[in-house]
């Protein structure tokens, strides 16, 4: 086994990892975060009394009737999530800033198990079992509305509209952010019916956020990032060019997320973050092994990203055609 020295926590390159931000990223704008302190606990999950009529009437002389929250629970288990990367003696000496070989290692792990979590957060956003029976839909499946790509017959609008509607009426919340994919954002820009409502307001060119405006949201995110399909960098030649797919797919998801977490405040889903060791949920370590002459940077992260109610969103799946390529 190679000698290893003290490995430690490394402040400043875990400063970096906490800042860094890839733009196209939108997991944590879905999934707000929540500092923990177990790895792995219950939460409530309260019942729908506030809507429920009680008899309030009190006798003269008597006591008011009393009146409670029914509680049951979930749990969450913030795993592990770490990946390391190797910087050599040979690199640190010919570098001009050994620093920067450090940040720039800091920035590719943190990179790498940020895109995962994207993944983790789209594959749970768009899950058909994250959502009530009655909260979900495919466009252009028998009676259903037609896809928005299909500019004659669809109407984004009333169906946005429809979706806050049910989720209402489940739940007793407005939604108020869109998500959506970089192809279905690319059909909705030219769709006649959002370019009509919009063509008094600017030059009709259908932006982000006079699309929030037309569809009655805050916020509209667009999940831009993509993966590469390939599993095994053994398939693909250095520097060949590898298969891309837009990781947030072809569907649109309506959903009430809140401006910051709480208890007793509803959200499509929470992401439970571990604060290990009291060191924080995102951590930086360093060390130097001597067999290997290399200085070994690893980022961790311990998350758990949980659909908290299936009444706090609406899916709409498989929402266009792609516009598609030139082919």
């Amino acid at each position: 086994m190679p000698t290893v020295q003290k490995v430690h926590i490394d402040k400043a390159l875990t400063n970096i990892s906490i800042g860094y931000k890839n733009e196209q990223y939108i997991a944590d704008e879905i999934f707000r975060p929540v500092s923990v302190v177990k790895q792995s606990d219950r939460y409530y999950v309260y019942g729908m009394e506030r809507f429920r009529q009680h008899d309030d009437y009190r006798a003269p002389g008597t006591e008011a009737n009393e009146i409670s929250w029914t509680l049951s629970d979930d749990s969450y288990f913030a795993e592990g999530h770490a990946l390391r990367h190797p910087i050599s003696d040979e690199e640190v000496q010919n570098a001009d800033d050994v620093f920067d070989l450090e940040a720039d290692g800091t920035e590719l792990v943190t990179e790498g198990i940020l895109l995962n979590k994207e993944v983790d957060a789209a594959n749970k956003v768009l899950d058909t079992n994250s959502y009530h029976p009655d909260l979900r839909i495919t466009l252009g499946a028998t009676g259903a509305p037609a896809k928005w790509s299909d500019y004659e017959n669809s109407d984004p609008i009333l169906d946005i509209k429809k979706a806050k509607e049910a989720i209402h009426r489940k739940s007793g919340l407005r939604p108020n952010v869109l998500i959506i994919s970089e192809p279905v954002k690319n059909v909705l820009e030219l769709h006649p019916r959002l370019l009509e409502v919009i063509k008094y307001v600017q030059r009709g060119i259908v932006t982000t956020d006079l699309m929030a405006a037309a569809f009655g949201v805050d916020k509209i995110l667009v999940g831009s990032a993509l993966k590469s399909s390939v599993t095994n960098a053994g398939q693909v030649e250095p520097g060949q060019i590898e298969p891309l797919n837009y990781i947030w797919g072809n569907s649109a998801v309506l959903a009430y997320v809140p401006s910051r977490p709480g208890k007793k405040t509803p959200a499509l889903g929470y992401s439970f973050m571990w604060n290990k060791d009291g060191n924080g949920p995102v951590q930086v370590r360093k060390w130097y092994e001597v067999g290997r002459r290399a200085t070994i940077v690893e980022a961790e992260r311990w998350y758990d990203q949980k659909i908290i109610s299936n009444v706090a969103g609406f899916l709409f799946a498989d929402v266009v055609d792609p516009l598609g390529t030139f082919d």
